[in-house]
């Protein structure tokens, strides 16, 4: 893209005020039996569940056994840094998204996953038109869930797994932004109150160390998503949890159970442990850990 086209759509975002509704989904896939596919690719179409997104990337790239393992949606300007850390059998897998380019009609990002101490994937310049879906391959990592039938019942183990992740963009005006970083997390005291920050003031997010899945029983046909918010402490517990948003409220006790059990590397202000909301979405029996 020329300086020229660069500045003329900076323009427009300064005309129209755009952000971006992003989610970020990620899955292991065995790249050893898979067809190769290009490092960035844009799906057909975007769905509404993790179920329908695998089967689709299954029978257009020819990837074998992709299982979901994590997603998030959060609201960003263009140049808002938004980094989540998830744990994966044991250490963390770190992804980082900025939106460089904010238009009417696309983003244009940068993106990097780390787990551990080995980069996975890291891509510069992707554009992705609003309501479309970019795939992105990565490498490696031992971060992969094997699922098989042991003598009593389905078991999992940790096991060496390529990385894939999809990102989709819905444009907005930055005022219709949901999720945004200070919707997921916010300093707080230890009643849950807003803590106010001043410009000098450095505010890092709880990292999630360890997740309890909520899975329901076999046969059980449970759909959608559940979001909770709660709030976590200096110890890196959680308190105070509610749910914000659930397909069915006969779901909730469960997950706000599975919730609490969570662990956290607790946020930090001015390098101090302090309370903070922290915002989750669950798929119910689809996390792998």
């Amino acid at each position: 893209i020329s300086l020229p086209a660069i500045s003329a759509r900076a323009q427009l975002l300064r005309q129209g005020d755009y952000g971006a509704g992003v989610t970020v989904a990620i899955y292991q896939y065995d790249d050893t039996r898979s067809k190769p596919f290009p490092l960035v690719s844009t799906l057909r179409a975007t769905v509404s569940t993790p179920e329908e997104e695998i089967d689709q990337i299954s029978r257009t790239f020819g990837a074998e056994e992709v299982r979901f393992r994590h997603v998030r949606s959060v609201g960003l300007r263009e140049g808002e840094t938004f980094t989540d850390s998830q744990p994966m059998n044991g250490q963390p897998l770190v992804w980082t998204i900025v939106p460089r380019l904010v238009t009417r009609g696309d983003i244009t990002f940068d993106l990097s996953v780390r787990y551990g101490d080995k980069v996975l994937l890291e891509v510069k310049s992707v554009t992705v038109n609003s309501n479309e879906t970019a795939l992105l391959r990565g490498g490696q990592g031992s971060f992969g869930v094997s699922e098989f039938q042991g003598p009593n019942g389905p078991e999992k183990a940790p096991a060496t797994r390529a990385l894939l992740l999809t990102v989709t963009p819905v444009i907005q005006n930055t005022t219709a932004l949901r999720n945004k970083a200070s919707d997921l997390s916010r300093p707080t005291d230890q009643f849950g109150s807003k803590v106010v920050l001043d410009r000098s003031d450095i505010f890092v997010m709880p990292s999630l160390t360890s997740r309890v899945p909520l899975v329901f029983a076999p046969g059980s046909q449970v759909r959608g998503s559940i979001t909770l918010e709660g709030i976590v402490t200096p110890e890196g517990r959680v308190t105070n949890v509610r749910v914000l948003d659930s397909p069915d409220p006969a779901l909730n006790p469960k997950a706000v159970e599975a919730f609490r059990q969570y662990r956290f590397t607790p946020a930090q202000l001015n390098g101090r442990p302090t309370y903070a909301t922290y915002r989750e979405t669950i798929v119910p029996g689809k996390s792998l850990l």
